[in-house]
């Protein structure tokens, strides 16, 4: 690099220094005026301005020629040949230190972003917009924009005197980009849109009355869509298509899809009917790309309960919008019908069975895996449940299972491997979520997979299973098993010990039936009544220590409002931890006003957060903001690594921002 003379140095004194440019005028006005009082105090100001001021100029050649040995050794590291200069380097170029404090930039850098005029502000953030440091580093690339132009701006460093100095090269491709956005708006999407239940919200009025609210719904939607350049057509009774471009989606979803509140509000004669719509938007390079990725979408959005749009991005992510209210019960049980059959004929097919539900196994997990056993049974398959003694939240149940002849049907999950055979069918209940297994190992080894479960569909759900049973509307797990059983092809033997099983799971996910509890859920607790279940029994399988019951009064006594929420901490020590925040959570949706009640613990390093909800706050959504998920009146969350503290800070903000969605 060549030298740049003592002359340059003085200028960027006074450049850089305004304020001690002008001090030292005012001082050498002042001494001149001085001579004419006293001359000799006049010359010792001024020996004493110019002491000074060859000090400011040392210093500041001692700046720049550290500045200079930066640049040299960037330049015969980054430099684009041997004999490059970055000062003539065919790109605009900014140097900055360890604490973004820009120390150098080229000549071509000044013209394009800052012309003649010098920099105020001496940190990078201002051309990055707003990127840091810290962001630089893990990316070889950062995008930005300046001046109303686009830039892909490109870093490197090196090592200086024990210093790390940083450049910046900022290549301008504001056209290109352009360009890009121009296509990726204009790229296809399909949209399905299904109206939720119709046979039974429309099932009380007449055919010419529900042809006028069908057709009523139909005008409300297309005259949604059509505002967004959006071609919608009719495919059968409660099912429509769109076609639409990019932007249009993203305008719907700057919109946050209000035309689910405006079928959810839909009146006819008056009354407010609750139609609920789902829809599934998918784009890709293609029609087909899109219409394959819009029915999965739909899939997704009908099994989290309906009543909301899910847009698939890409392989395994998707955006939500909706989903505030409660899911339609279905009545007819054709499809029931049609999977026992498919399952039995699975069952037959394997040479033995292993039935697995979530990790702290709970009533209606344990009561399910009894249920599917005994099909199993009933089918001439040896069936044994996975499930860990250690972690069980279902401890009372096991051992009533046991006290009656049934301990051959429980086997722990390091003995898997002596049950595993080549044709094992492997039985999921209670969850879709490989992560949230017993044993996520089995799963793995398994060649058949068969999944039963209740929670509304997330993302990660377990996509290789030859039958995947999920109905987000039922009450259970425990209900769902108890519909099987009365539509296998065979007789099943349901031992008292088994029907009680069934009947606590279902007791436990309705809260005593009051929770999500449907006409089928009677109707399979009326089963279960008659094949020997006893209520009071059933009961006494929820009994609690004098210690859990003192803990559970603990939390509750100690909870806090937070926006129409209860929020309990259990930061004490506990055997029953896990049983004791679920039942705070339960007990403190009792108390007057509140619409969500949330418990947070803690075991080893993580944390986690039980949530219930009557259905004012769809706790779901709440607990998805923090990576669990659930159902609309009862989910869970866990984090790893956080304190009280930020847990606490984690949960309100997501409260809030669900109470945002749902107003």
């Amino acid at each position: 690099m060549k030298k740049t003379g003592n002359k340059n140095s003085l200028k960027s004194i006074f450049v850089s220094n305004p304020i001690t440019a002008f001090a030292i005028a005012v001082s050498v006005v002042m001494c001149v005026a001085m001579f004419f009082y006293n001359y000799k105090l006049a010359l010792a100001e001024l020996l004493v301005l110019a002491v000074l001021l060859s000090a400011a100029f040392f210093i500041k050649d001692l700046e720049f020629r550290k500045l200079r040995g930066e640049v040299d050794a960037l330049e015969r590291k980054l430099s684009a040949d041997e004999n490059g200069e970055l000062r003539s380097f065919p790109l605009p170029v900014l140097l900055f230190d360890s604490t973004e404090k820009i120390v150098w930039y080229n000549k071509l850098f000044q013209n394009s972003f800052i012309a003649d005029k010098s920099i105020k502000d001496i940190n990078i953030r201002q051309f990055t917009s707003g990127q840091g440091l810290d962001v630089i580093r893990d990316n070889m690339f950062i995008e930005c924009e300046y001046a109303e132009k686009k830039y892909t701006v490109f870093s490197g460093n090196t090592e200086y005197k024990n210093e790390t100095v940083y450049a910046l090269y900022f290549v301008e491709d504001t056209e290109l980009k352009n360009y890009k956005s121009a296509y990726d708006e204009s790229r296809p999407v399909v949209m399905f849109i299904s109206i939720d239940g119709i046979e039974e919200s429309l099932r009380e009025f007449r055919e010419s009355q529900q042809a006028e609210i069908l057709g009523g719904v139909e005008t409300v939607i297309e005259n949604w869509f059509a505002k967004f350049d959006c071609i919608s057509r009719k495919v059968n009774n409660g099912r429509v298509i769109a076609l639409c471009e990019a932007k249009s989606l993203s305008a719907m979803k700057e919109d946050k899809f209000s035309i689910l509140s405006l079928v959810r509000s839909y009146t006819y004669n008056d009354k407010v009917l609750g139609i609920t719509l789902s829809i599934g938007a998918g784009s890709g390079e293609s029609f087909v790309d899109c219409e394959k990725t819009a029915l999965q979408a739909l899939d997704m959005a009908m099994g989290r309960g309906g009543d909301q749009a899910a847009i698939k991005l890409n392989k395994n992510d998707f955006d939500f919008f909706g989903g505030v209210s409660k899911g339609v019960e279905k009545r007819t049980k054709v499809r029931t019908r049609i999977v026992a059959s498919a399952i039995g004929e699975v069952i037959k097919s394997s040479s033995n069975v292993l039935v697995m539900g979530h990790r702290f196994s709970d009533l209606d997990s344990l009561g399910s895996a009894v249920g599917a056993a005994m099909i199993s049974n009933a089918l001439g398959k040896d069936a044994k449940i996975v499930m860990s003694s250690k972690t069980t939240l279902a401890m009372p149940l096991a051992k009533h299972l046991i006290n009656s002849g049934l301990d051959n049907l429980l086997i722990e999950p390091g003995d898997v491997e002596d049950y595993l055979q080549k044709g094992t069918l492997l039985i999921i209940v209670d969850t879709h979520r490989k992560s949230f297994l017993e044993y996520p190992e089995l799963f793995d080894l398994a060649n058949k997979v068969v999944v039963i479960d209740h929670h509304r569909k997330t993302v990660d759900h377990i996509n290789k299973a030859v039958i995947f049973y999920h109905e987000p509307n039922a009450s259970s797990a425990s209900e769902m098993v108890t519909e099987l059983i009365q539509y296998i092809p065979v007789d099943v033997n349901i031992p008292q010990a088994c029907a009680e099983a069934l009947m606590s799971g279902i007791t436990l996910d309705t809260k005593n039936f009051v929770m999500k509890t449907g006409v089928r859920t009677f109707e399979a607790a009326a089963f279960l009544r008659s094949m020997g279940a006893d209520t009071v029994a059933v009961k006494q399988l929820f009994s609690n220590s004098m210690k859990t019951q003192k803990a559970k009064s603990e939390v509750v006594k100690n909870a806090a409002m937070y926006s129409n929420c209860a929020i309990g901490v259990v930061d004490f020590d506990s055997d029953d931890v896990r049983i004791v925040a679920s039942q705070a959570a339960d007990e403190l949706l009792n108390v007057d006003a509140v619409d969500a009640s949330f418990v947070v613990f803690q075991t080893d390093d993580v944390m986690n957060i039980s949530a219930r909800s009557y259905g004012e706050l769809n706790v779901q959504l709440v607990m998805e903001e923090l990576g669990g998920g659930g159902h609309q009146t009862m989910a869970a969350a866990q984090l790893k690594g956080e304190s009280f503290e930020n847990t606490l800070k984690l949960l309100k903000n997501a409260i809030d921002k669900v109470n945002e969605i749902q107003k």
